[in-house]
């Protein structure tokens, strides 16, 4: 049976990894044509570092407060931030003096570049992450069904993701009632941002 909670302090390091995961996959990754190799190496660790303190504030766009872990047979197999888009822009600048030269060397661009994902009115879904051997098991369907729920349970109307233009899972989002809705520009990349409409 999968539960979703919300995340404590305790989940800090599981959601550290979730976000890397989710950023630059799982073992090796190239970021601005540059390898930077497997998780034992030192970019991992200064990630790791930096995001574990991030995610441990309260009022940052990775902090546990805006994340929930989903659990299956007690065991945590996933987790999700999701945000209020009136706090975006607030809680994203909060965070940026802390990412800014790792965002400098992964992507060749800097924060202060992108354009905005979410915006006041919008629950938006920043990163799904679902342990490896927990994966096909319809845990990031429960977490996007509880985003949902959560955006409803405060008044807005709009879910919403960015997905990457040729990313499999855009199949599933648009299967639990995402529409395509523009383009936007992330670190440099295309990505598509869905949407799905929720009746409060």
């Amino acid at each position: 049976m999968i539960t979703i909670r919300k995340a404590t302090k305790e989940d800090v390091a599981y959601i550290a990894e979730g976000i890397f995961s989710a950023f630059l996959l799982e073992d090796s990754v190239t970021v601005s044509g540059n390898s930077v190799g497997t998780k034992s190496e030192s970019l991992w660790e200064k990630w790791m570092e930096i995001l574990s303190d991030i995610c441990a504030q309260k009022d940052t766009h990775y902090s546990y407060t805006n994340t929930f872990i989903a659990e299956l047979d007690g065991e945590i197999a996933g987790m999700m931030i999701a945000v209020d888009g009136k706090n975006y822009r607030f809680q994203r600048e909060k965070m940026y003096p802390q990412l800014k030269g790792l965002f400098d060397v992964a992507f060749g661009k800097g924060w202060e570049d992108m354009e905005d994902e979410a915006k006041a009115g919008e629950y938006y879904i920043d990163s799904i992450s679902v342990s490896p051997m927990y994966r096909h098991r319809g845990v990031g369907t429960e977490l996007i069904e509880y985003a949902k729920q959560q955006a409803k349970a405060i008044g807005i109307k709009r879910v919403t993701l960015a997905v990457e233009p040729m990313n499999s899972a855009k199949i599933l989002y648009q299967r639990l009632g995402f529409e395509y809705e523009r383009k936007i520009t992330i670190f440099n990349e295309e990505y598509h941002l869905y949407v799905a409409e929720i009746v409060v």
